[in-house]
């Protein structure tokens, strides 16, 4: 029997082919794609890079014909001091450069095992500064390493699901009259209120409105908008069917107000 130990570097939860489905509710799911090579027998996959905003609690990982028989998740802290425990970092400020492991942190003191060794200081104010060679994610992600039995040695693909916080969508309409015809766009507004980069993604609307996008990108902190629909429209009849939201309205290029989708005609 082969045992293998997988191991690769993942990309801060954009690699490609993760998909984003998003829903009505208070959390959105995300659902990320990762390639190893297994080998006849028990593995060790992983450590896997989660994203930062996800709700570790609810995380399931789908891999066909292939046994999943353990599941271990290294959470991570919102809080930048718990997270930089056991990391390497530089301390400066007050003419001094200390760099080594963090041992423990405060608010006011910092200990470190550094090569001259066991090292005890101030944290620095103002300009001074801790920094980390690691990013931000890589901080911030919690790991995931899974044990696994396969029946033959073959390259696999896991699917990792699990909820996040911090996106949420909505639907909003133009809606444009000029020399008495009236145009309506629908928009699909995602508001990422993250510091996550979402590149190449699938993105899954499966809410009030049912669509699909391929290779989208969500930048950090910003709203993302997809036309859905246009028509001209003359009636409520026009309405019909289409998913509630407000319509902003011009008339002659001029705003003139904000209603409700089905107060447009009264």
């Amino acid at each position: 029997m082969k045992r293998l130990l997988g191991l690769i570097l993942v990309i801060f939860g954009l690699s490609y082919g993760d998909t984003l489905i998003l829903t009505d509710g208070k959390y959105q799911t995300y659902i990320q794609q990762e390639e190893f090579m297994v080998a006849e027998g028990e593995n060790i996959i992983g450590p896997i890079s989660l994203l930062p905003i996800a709700v570790v609690d609810a995380v399931d990982v789908f891999a066909d014909n292939l046994s999943i028989k353990r599941l271990i998740i290294e959470k991570t802290s919102q809080d930048w001091k718990k997270n930089l425990l056991g990391k390497f970092v530089t301390v400066e400020g007050e003419g001094r450069v200390i760099r080594g492991t963090v041992i423990s942190i405060d608010d006011k003191y910092i200990t470190l095992s550094s090569k001259k060794g066991f090292v005890i200081t101030t944290i620095p104010k103002f300009s001074s500064r801790i920094s980390s060679h690691l990013r931000w994610e890589e901080l911030f992600s919690p790991q995931l390493t899974l044990k696994v039995n396969s029946q033959e040695a073959k390259t696999q693909i896991f699917k990792v699901s699990y909820p996040i916080k911090g996106i949420k969508w909505k639907i909003s309409y133009v809606l444009k009259i000029r020399n008495g015809l009236r145009m309506l766009k629908g928009y699909i507004l995602i508001d990422n209120n993250t510091p996550v980069d979402f590149k190449r993604i699938n993105l899954v609307i499966n809410g009030r409105i049912k669509k699909s996008f391929k290779d989208m990108a969500v930048p950090p902190f910003t709203q993302k908008r997809i036309e859905f629909i246009k028509k001209q429209i003359q009636s409520a009849d026009d309405l019909k069917n289409l998913p509630v939201g407000y319509v902003h309205i011009y008339k002659n290029g001029v705003y003139k107000s904000s209603k409700r989708l089905n107060d447009v005609f009264r």
